[in-house]
């Protein structure tokens, strides 16, 4: 199972990565703004996208649109460390799966891949 973390932060991204990793999944990906996610996306079909929300450029929202137009079945799961309910429901709107709020930890991030693993 191939995963793509999608956020600006260095740091957050090895910090998911290890989650990952300890949680069994050895495909993770990475992108660090908008063109890189669409980049590896294209090339690397994942079967969950992780994006933040909040990006250098485009938002969150406008990356979520644009997975979901190259690949209607993508997953999608948003993610940010802002709650804020308008942000939560534009990111459901545009087609995200589900919402992550930042820090993350391993059962939540284990049980929105079991919710959405089909």
């Amino acid at each position: 199972m191939k995963i793509l973390i999608v956020d600006d932060s260095t740091v957050f991204r090895r910090i998911l990565t290890e989650l990952f990793a300890r949680a069994g999944f050895e495909e993770v990906l990475e992108a660090g703004d908008f063109d890189e996610a669409i980049e590896v996306f294209k090339t690397s079909r994942p079967n969950f996208t992780f994006v933040d929300m909040i990006l250098p450029g485009r938002s969150g929202v406008e990356l979520t649109k644009e997975l979901l137009s190259i690949d209607g079945n993508a997953i999608v799961i948003a993610m940010s460390s802002i709650i804020n309910k308008r942000m939560i429901q534009q990111s459901l709107e545009a087609g995200a799966k589900d919402f992550v709020l930042k820090p993350t930890n391993e059962i939540a991030l284990n049980s929105v891949l079991t919710m959405w693993s089909g």
